[in-house]
């Protein structure tokens, strides 16, 4: 029996527009989380810029200043949040992650996590268990979304409405695998304490500098997702709504 184009239609659209306000109202959410928790982290560097040197300071050691630690808890776990709505939304849009992807976007998120949780050491020298793990998540949590990026932006590539974020994402990907690396080699001193560099080659000075440049860059990574997709649906239920007018008059 043949079924009616028509009512097909008709069954299928409440439940496309049911997709698109859930999608609208993912990416929404995430944008709101990822300006909540910027937000946070610039009160944090701000109020508390005479205890902890934004030059040479990470920004872990807010934790142990005031509200500091209860702050970077939030911006962590509001980050994390974000970046799950995001996917979702994504998911929620017809696009697929893939395996690698969505396994290093979950590194992340649960690197933020940890991070939240278990702060580190107040000192040059890590020697509490917390402190160790704090370390081993940071270290994750600032290569994994680079790479997650990397291998997102390969499939938005070959999608026609997502090829120039994709192309946009790739790019900051390269950019924060860069800082990441120079990030590093800022705290070899501080990982090898035995290793003797050069006084100009001694970069602790300015490895709180290329942190908050290396996170700042990974959230306005997460942003361009976000604030995409909250385009790309808005214009998908733009079109959804004209079409049916045009046929009208047609």
């Amino acid at each position: 029996m043949d079924r009616d184009p028509g009512t097909a239609r008709g069954r299928r659209g409440p439940l496309l527009g049911g997709f698109l306000v859930l999608t609208a109202v993912l990416a929404v959410v995430s944008i709101v989380a990822m300006v909540r928790s910027l937000a946070t982290m610039t009160y944090l560097n701000i109020h508390f810029a005479a205890e902890v040197d934004p030059f040479s300071r990470a920004v872990s050691y807010y934790a142990f200043y005031g509200d500091g630690r209860e702050a970077f808890a939030t911006s962590a776990f509001v980050l994390a949040a974000g970046t799950l709505t995001t996917l979702v939304g994504l998911r929620s849009a017809g696009l697929h992650l893939g395996v690698p992807a969505g396994v290093l976007f979950a590194v992340w998120c649960t690197s933020l996590a940890l991070c939240a949780i278990f702060p580190t050491d107040n000192g040059r020298t890590i020697t509490s268990v917390s402190g160790v793990i704090h370390q081993v998540a940071g270290a994750s949590l600032f290569v994994s979304l680079p790479l997650a990026g990397l291998s997102l932006a390969k499939r938005l590539a070959t999608d026609a409405r997502w090829a120039r974020v994709g192309h946009a994402v790739r790019r900051m990907a390269v950019a924060a695998m860069g800082l990441a690396a120079a990030y590093l080699a800022t705290r070899l001193p501080d990982v090898f304490p035995d290793l003797l560099l050069p006084g100009i080659l001694d970069g602790r000075g300015i490895s709180g500098l290329v942190q908050r440049a290396l996170f700042g860059l990974e959230m306005l990574m997460l942003m361009a997702l976000a604030i995409h997709l909250l385009r790309t649906t808005l214009h998908k239920a733009r079109d959804r709504h004209t079409a049916p007018q045009a046929e009208a008059t047609g």
